[in-house]
């Protein structure tokens, strides 16, 4: 009888131990299952990337935009880049810009990236001054409209080629509604009419003359002081990063050097880099190392 008893309460106890064994093992994969679906559902919200081309924020048709939406994007973080063409504000499109649109994307892949085209100067009823500017302000109000559509934040650094540094920075330091603009990426961009090199050549000043609506200057006000970013610099201008070359015909070094006072004088943080060559016309190295600074530079300020 103390055999059976013995037997008896083995089976018990290995019964016991088995019910333990299944209730873990259901346990178990009812965690991993919900674990899953939870992982899944979270991959789902992940928003794609995405591009868009020619995208209107204006009536006119020149109004319009291409888009890069990164991955995960949303509209607590994810910041915007604002691409703006040169070209003499005559001339130039976003499609001759289209290589930093793609490197930024590359080197700052966390960040929207937007490259506009603007109303063009030409010669008649369209001005570049204020025209251009407003054209600025359009888009912003257009990006700030949408963020919550676009999961974007609505904080924006303008990157500016040439003519249109110049409209960029000039938009930053006089107008910049909402402080929106947080940052400026000045790549050969002018500053500043005051200076010699424009102000005695005739006939820059004949053409300055013909870019701008002056039923929207006083009478006697002086237009190139006002259109001169380092002559209205002041202590809400955001950060700039600046890019110049050491032998350009068109965009002289002085005017680096008269944006810099302004900076220095307003306590702006700010940094320089002087390439050797021309007029932006830099090789496949200078570019990299533009970009990096500039991201560099963004992480910091931006």
């Amino acid at each position: 009888m103390r055999i059976l008893s013995h037997l008896s309460n083995k089976q018990k106890i290995m019964k016991s131990i088995l019910y333990i064994i299944v209730c873990t093992f259901i346990t178990a994969t009812s965690c991993s299952s919900t674990n899953q679906a939870v992982n899944v559902s979270e991959s789902q919200n992940i928003l794609p990337q995405t591009v868009e081309k020619n995208i209107a924020y204006g009536d006119n048709p020149q109004q319009i935009y291409d888009l890069y939406l990164p991955k995960g994007r949303n509209e607590t973080t994810t910041k915007t880049l604002v691409i703006i063409h040169g070209g003499s504000w005559i001339g130039g499109s976003k499609e001759g810009i289209n290589f930093m649109f793609e490197g930024l994307q590359k080197y700052l892949p966390e960040y929207a990236v937007v490259n506009m085209n603007y109303r063009l100067a030409n010669g008649s009823d369209i001005k570049a001054f204020p025209n251009q500017l407003e054209d600025i302000q359009s888009l912003l109000n257009h990006l700030k409209s949408k963020k919550k559509d676009l999961e974007i934040n609505g904080d924006v650094t303008l990157v500016g080629l040439s003519s249109g540094a110049h409209i960029a920075a000039l938009y930053a330091i006089k107008i910049n509604q909402d402080s929106q603009v947080k940052a400026v990426v000045n790549i050969v961009g002018p500053t500043d009419f005051t200076d010699p090199y424009y102000r005695d050549n005739s006939n820059f000043q004949v053409f300055l003359d013909k870019l701008i609506d002056k039923n929207n200057y006083e009478n006697g006000s002086d237009v190139p002081m006002a259109l001169s970013p380092a002559q209205q610099v002041n202590t809400y201008t955001p950060p700039m990063i600046n890019f110049y070359g050491n032998t350009d015909q068109l965009v002289a070094l002085s005017q680096l050097e008269r944006l810099e006072d302004g900076l220095k004088a307003n306590n702006i943080p700010y940094e320089s880099t002087i390439y050797d060559g021309g007029h932006a016309n830099w090789n496949a190295e200078q570019y990299k190392d533009l970009l990096t600074k500039t991201k560099a530079f963004l992480e910091q300020h931006f």
